[in-house]
């Protein structure tokens, strides 16, 4: 059995790495439910949910939004295709969504491996494969819906096709309608592709420039021109307005230094192989700079703006991997240094992948924002009048209505007194009342009950209580002004 799973690994290493893949990807599909921030969910998930069960949001959307559509419109589709088989409830739906984003993302071990084997060989592309498929983040992160994962895998194909360009024009043309998806769903990843093109044009490759525009140029006009045409009227009217809008409120989000995302590259590849990692990275970058030079470019310009939210860097992550791994190696069989402390090398791989081996179980299993989930999903199938909202002394988050089931729901935050009193006001003149009130933490927690009973002349029995993942706890107590994980007690409101 062990000599057949040698032979199978030696003769069919890129299957053998894929499959390698799955396993992690399929765990996190299944356990690691929720969702991370506010970005893989309100946007993709529940904006189509919002449409669905309420089109005079579409048809009432206003001014020019300045993202794109592309994505919620898929969401859009397979919400609807999976209710005409009957499949609504939530959870079964968002198992799904994981599922489809796993197999999604091995796309990103699949064409990591094959950068790896043109720009060194298989050796050297089996180890960034299974370094790609058991790297700790990347399989949480593949069953999330963030734009910034999800730009990942036609930006891996678009970098493979743009390295063999040289041996055929349709791979220069594959190039570009492969970075041309990558723009529809992330639209920074133009400054890698941008900065790809012009490195074949010093070069003096005019044919393959020609060929990779057009590639671009048309996945880009036929899918975000012709959906910005119908929601706006004019192609490309969201990335006129997503450019507009960054460059008047850059400094209103998460700022921070220069060095912000070399610190989190620097941490999350595990150090201290991150720094070899890092310095493989430089080691070759006349020889990969095809790809080196891009990637620095994305790079530089996200630590030059302001607004440094950790996501953002997230597109070049594999590729940094990719090539940092490739060239950490062929510096290795080259130094006489290493060849006399092979040891010392041993150890640093052995730490990398113990403590990988840790976060990728921890995180492959993490029910991200557990009690909000689980709250609102206990209010599924419900006749929900309204909601009310007591957010205690660190405040209400914004709740995911998706996994309730309902749009629209009305919603009140009665957490400070005035906010009580307009509420009770509101209600006064109102034939809908709350028949369901939702406190996050337990602090003053009978106090805060009495408070609303009082006011609002009802009753209130406690039908649920939701309490936080591991991780989200430990996120909580690390942070807890960022991370609101507090467990959330679920009250039936009776009126007397």
């Amino acid at each position: 059995m062990l000599d057949a799973l040698k032979r199978f690994w030696n003769n069919r290493p890129l299957v053998a790495v894929m499959l390698i893949a799955l396993l992690p990807r399929v765990l996190a599909a299944v356990f690691s439910k929720g969702y991370a921030m506010s970005d893989d969910h309100f946007g993709p998930i529940e904006n189509p949910f919002i449409v669905i069960h309420f089109p005079e949001a579409w048809i009432n959307r206003g001014g020019v939004y300045g993202h794109s559509f592309v994505y919620p419109a898929l969401h859009y589709f397979l919400f609807n295709g999976l209710a005409a088989v009957g499949i609504q409830d939530p959870q079964i739906v968002m198992d799904v969504v994981r599922f489809l984003h796993a197999l999604y993302s091995l796309l990103i071990v699949y064409f990591g491996f094959k950068i790896a084997e043109v720009l060194s060989d298989t050796a050297v592309a089996r180890k960034v494969g299974l370094i790609l498929a058991l790297f700790w983040a990347l399989p949480f992160l593949g069953v999330r819906n963030l734009i910034e994962v999800v730009c990942i895998p036609p930006l891996m194909a678009g970098c493979y096709y743009g390295l063999i360009s040289g041996k055929s024009f349709k791979n220069a043309f594959l190039a570009g309608l492969w970075f041309g998806l990558a723009f529809v769903f992330r639209y920074q990843t133009l400054a890698l592709t941008g900065t790809l093109g012009l490195v074949l044009l010093v070069q003096k490759k005019f044919r393959e420039t020609t060929f990779l525009g057009l590639g671009f140029l048309a996945t880009a006009f036929v899918v975000q021109g012709s959906m910005d045409t119908y929601a706006w009227g004019f192609p490309f009217a969201s990335v006129v307005e997503y450019i507009r809008y960054n460059l008047s409120h850059s400094e209103d989000y998460t700022t921070g230094p220069w060095y912000n995302y070399t610190l989190l590259v620097l941490g999350a590849l595990v150090p201290p192989m991150s720094f070899l990692l890092v310095y493989g990275f430089f080691k070759n970058w006349k020889k990969t700079m095809l790809l080196v030079l891009p990637v620095l470019v994305f790079f530089v310009l996200h630590s030059s703006f302001p607004n440094k939210q950790e996501r953002f860097i997230l597109p070049v992550v594999p590729l940094i991997l990719v090539l940092g791994v490739v060239g950490w190696e062929t510096y290795v069989r080259e130094s006489e240094f290493w060849s006399r402390h092979r040891k010392g090398l041993q150890s640093i791989w052995i730490w990398f992948w113990s403590v990988d081996a840790i976060l990728l179980v921890l995180f492959s299993t993490y029910y991200c924002k557990k009690t909000r989930v689980e709250s609102e999903y206990y209010l599924y199938g419900k006749p929900v009048t309204a909601i009310l909202q007591d957010g205690g002394k660190n405040g209400v988050t914004l709740p995911p209505l998706f996994y309730g089931g309902k749009y629209p729901v009305l919603m009140a935050d009665i957490s400070a007194e005035q906010q009580l009193a307009y509420t009770k006001s509101q209600f006064a003149v109102s034939p809908v009342r709350p028949n369901y009130i939702l406190f996050y933490g337990s602090d003053n927690f009978d106090q805060r009950v009495q408070r609303i009973e009082h006011a609002l002349g009802l009753k209130m029995i406690l039908e649920g209580r939701f309490d936080p993942s591991f991780l989200d706890y430990v996120f909580y107590r690390l942070n807890p002004t960022h991370n609101k994980n507090e467990t959330i007690f679920v009250f039936k409101a009776l009126y007397q």
